[in-house]
């Protein structure tokens, strides 16, 4: 009986320090979309997201937040990718990483990317060790500005050139 007991409780410690995995799907994203997780031991978390119908420029920002100096709650070794994909299965072999891999933790504090995205399937991976007493917590923010189609480019060049038409025929007046 006591064997059974220790075995249990065994795969439960083993089960609890192993690799943790969470996904969120904002669906189509926000102008604004905000992610926070506590992780304890070993992490991969996945950020889905959609961008439609037009071209969007993309930033994102990851943050440790660190709590008493790594005592409490700290990411070790935290980094961030952005992805493409075509399929709804995340990590497997047709997804293609835009840009690096970027690093955040405790010591190195918050990096921020921006990347131009076109109508399509993403999503952020999101990897590291939540090592303090508690584990760690990090956040995520991941901000979209429309992209101007080339029509409104073509609309300000011709305002533009309009108005520097007025001011050469005042000036020749």
């Amino acid at each position: 009986m006591k064997f059974k007991t220790v075995a249990a409780a065994i795969t439960l410690v083993l089960g609890s320090v192993g690799v943790q995995a969470t996904t969120t799907d904002w669906l189509v994203h926000d102008p604004l979309e905000f992610g926070v997780n506590f992780v304890n031991g070993v992490f991969t978390d996945w950020f889905k997201f959609t961008i439609s119908p037009n071209a969007q420029s993309v930033s994102s920002t990851a943050v440790a937040n660190n709590l008493g100096n790594g005592i409490a709650l700290n990411i070790v070794g935290g980094t961030y990718s952005l992805w493409s994909t075509v399929d709804t299965t995340l990590g497997n072999g047709d997804d293609v990483k835009l840009g690096g891999v970027w690093s955040f933790s405790g010591s190195s504090g918050n990096v921020t990317n921006s990347v131009l995205l076109v109508p399509g399937s993403y999503y952020y991976k999101v990897e590291g060790t939540g090592s303090g007493a508690f584990g760690g917590a990090y956040s995520l923010t991941s901000t979209t500005t429309p992209v101007p189609e080339p029509e409104a480019y073509a609309m300000m060049l011709a305002g533009l050139g309009a108005l520097g038409f007025l001011a050469l025929r005042r000036r020749s007046v």
